[in-house]
């Protein structure tokens, strides 16, 4: 991305926070700790480099807003600034040398200045002892520093660093505007739906259906769903001879989880008379009406729940096999009533 597409992205992601935040730094009344809570594709990022800019731009816009072309801006883009310290999860987590790094530089000042900008992204991928020396810089900031946390999933933040920080909402992409910005990028109608729900973010959704992961994915989650709906003891089999396979990495295991709870709320949408032409999972429709007829609400109700438990449980390290495997005995045994 370019220096002048950060703050231009920006914009037109999170016009008003933008706005907000420059004014905060015009009047100078930045706080120093936010949350950023946002789904992938709804700019926590590039609105952080945004305001790490403004905060060392040299040459301010008319509009009050980073020029994006000073040296500052540019080092700040190329990641070389000193006093702009960036970590990202390496992997899955946020690992130990990289907290140690932060660690260290939550002790010193400002190397060229008076200011320091911290923005740590996907915070939630912290170990919890990670998490509290993070909670011991908020409440004891060293010199005139900014904490920017980034996370896709506030629920997964500790309640500590939660009541400390600010936490700033991102505003989510209208559902009109990412149809038809997937159907811009070629993606199949019968997917649009079941993209929209798994990410706001049009790179992310290319990269779902890069050798037809994401096809595939349907397919064998609607053949376990049918097989579920059937009350058909085969679809435990189904987890580790077609779902595990599909789980390539953790990033994954949460998609396919989250795919878990859209094929059953197509269901419950059924029920309510509510899905219309749009369901995540268009090619098992008819098993959707038919279990959607055959279970009360109280029993949907209830399966939508278990499916929602499974992203917690895969946060607190459970076996994805296991929480599969087990989530399938539950919906067998509530069918099968």
């Amino acid at each position: 991305m370019t220096e002048e597409s950060v703050v231009a992205t920006a914009q037109r992601l999170q016009p008003q926070l933008v706005s907000h935040f420059m004014h905060l730094i015009q009047q100078q009344h930045l706080s120093h700790a936010y949350l950023f809570n946002g789904a992938d594709g709804t700019g926590r990022q590039v609105v952080a480099r945004t305001i790490a800019m403004r905060l060392f731009c040299q040459n301010i816009t008319a509009e009050g807003l980073p020029c994006g072309q000073c040296s500052e801006c540019r080092r700040i883009l190329a990641g070389d600034h000193p006093d702009v310290v960036t970590v990202i999860p390496d992997g899955q987590r946020i690992k130990v040398d990289q907290v140690r790094y932060l660690k260290a530089e939550f002790t010193k000042s400002a190397v060229e200045g008076n200011q320091k900008i911290f923005i740590v992204d996907q915070v939630d991928r912290m170990t919890t002892s990670a998490a509290n020396s993070l909670l011991k810089f908020i409440e004891e900031p060293v010199g005139n520093t900014v904490a920017l946390l980034l996370t896709a999933n506030k629920n997964l933040i500790l309640p500590t660093i939660l009541s400390r920080t600010q936490v700033v909402d991102f505003l989510r992409v209208a559902p009109q505007a990412l149809a038809s910005a997937l159907a811009d990028a070629g993606i199949a109608p019968s997917q649009r739906y079941l993209l929209a729900t798994l990410t706001e973010s049009v790179q992310a959704a290319q990269e779902l259906t890069t050798d037809d992961w994401l096809k595939d994915a349907q397919t064998k989650f609607g053949q376990w769903f049918t097989a579920c709906c059937q009350g058909d003891e085969r679809a435990f089999v189904r987890v580790q001879s077609e779902l595990l396979p599909l789980a390539l990495n953790r990033d994954r295991q949460g998609v396919l989880l989250d795919m878990l709870v859209q094929v059953w709320h197509d269901a419950l949408r059924q029920q309510a008379g509510e899905a219309g032409d749009q369901l995540a999972f268009p090619q098992v429709a008819q098993a959707s009406q038919q279990i959607a007829r055959q279970l009360t609400i109280d029993q949907l109700v209830t399966i939508m729940t278990l499916t929602l438990a499974t992203r917690s449980q895969l946060a607190g390290n459970m076996n994805f096999q296991t929480i599969l495997e087990a989530l399938t005995l539950q919906i067998l045994a509530q069918v099968s009533r």
